[in-house]
């Protein structure tokens, strides 16, 4: 009998690509999201994922399917104002329905540490120092709970910087730098970049370390990049533009990166190299499309 998965927020980018290699793995899977583009439906069902139209402030959870394996990857950075209906109470909900029935895979971000000058591992204590922030480690806080209550294992991924050719923080960057405007004012702070094939892999790969009490693994680059840094690079590769930042030095203090230790011991390093990820954004741009298209 097929292992059963219902990925929540799968008209997302990593929602659609963990439910479709998980069909790819041999998986029956159910795609969940409010479905705004019918167009988004049509994709999954065409690759073997049965859409489910769902809004996770408003639903009935009760109305989802049974499975063995939950996996998050829902969150809308466009409406800050449903920060935490959508990541705390409404998956919170969700969460609860599934409670010692299925396991759970939860698509979390190193903002969770909040801005700090080093890369915390996975044991470091947490400090947001964001709404967002606060609001995926109390979701983080609140799966734990449940799972310890119900028996359920569960793994935190977080992720930080993910990367396509036509969306990320390369992308950002890239076009900002053609306009000539500025980067902001932290050109020291340290971040790492990864691509999206890779966030989805350690995704899909996680659900094979699921634990009680839940673990947690940090997705992101192992390559260490200062903003400047970053910028610079993409600029060599743009032959155009500017890097402009708001002051020389300084920013450090507010850098968000973390770790990369376990996901490499567990997963192994990240598939798509940095050049990579500058390379197709900078294709992309030279043949006139823009992140907004």
């Amino acid at each position: 009998m097929k292992e059963r998965a219902l990925v929540l927020g799968a008209s997302g980018k990593v929602g659609e690509g963990v439910a479709s290699s998980l069909v790819a793995e041999g998986w029956q899977v159910s795609g969940a999201a409010r479905f705004s583009k019918p167009e988004k439906a049509d994709r999954l069902r065409d690759k073997g994922i049965e859409p489910l139209v769902y809004d996770v402030t408003s639903g009935d959870p009760a109305l989802l399917p049974e499975v063995d394996a939950v996996f998050l990857e829902i969150w809308d950075p466009s409406r800050p104002d449903l920060i935490w209906p959508i990541n705390f109470y409404g998956v919170g909900r969700v969460v609860e329905r599934y409670a010692g029935r299925a396991n759970f895979v939860n698509g979390c971000t190193i903002n969770v540490y909040g801005e700090r000058p080093d890369a915390p591992d996975e044991d470091a204590p947490c400090r947001p120092n964001t709404d967002y922030g606060r609001s995926r480690y109390s979701q983080e806080r609140l799966i734990d709970y449940f799972c310890h209550r119900s028996g359920s294992k569960a793994i935190h991924v977080r992720y930080a910087h993910a990367n396509t050719a036509d969306s990320g923080i390369i992308r950002r960057m890239a076009e900002t730098i053609v306009r000539g405007e500025s980067l902001g004012a932290n050109p020291d702070a340290k971040m790492r970049v990864i691509g999206m094939e890779d966030f989805v892999r350690v995704t899909v790969n996680a659900w094979q370390r699921v634990a009680n009490p839940p673990v947690a693994v940090n997705c992101c680059g192992v390559r260490v990049w200062t903003q400047r840094e970053l910028a610079e690079a993409i600029h060599a590769r743009l032959g155009r533009g500017q890097v402009v930042f708001d002051r020389d030095a300084g920013g450090e203090e507010h850098s968000v990166q973390a770790d990369p230790g376990r996901m490499v011991s567990w997963f192994g390093e990240p598939a798509v190299a940095q050049e990579t990820l500058i390379d197709r954004v900078v294709a992309t741009i030279d043949g006139g499309h823009t992140q907004d298209d």
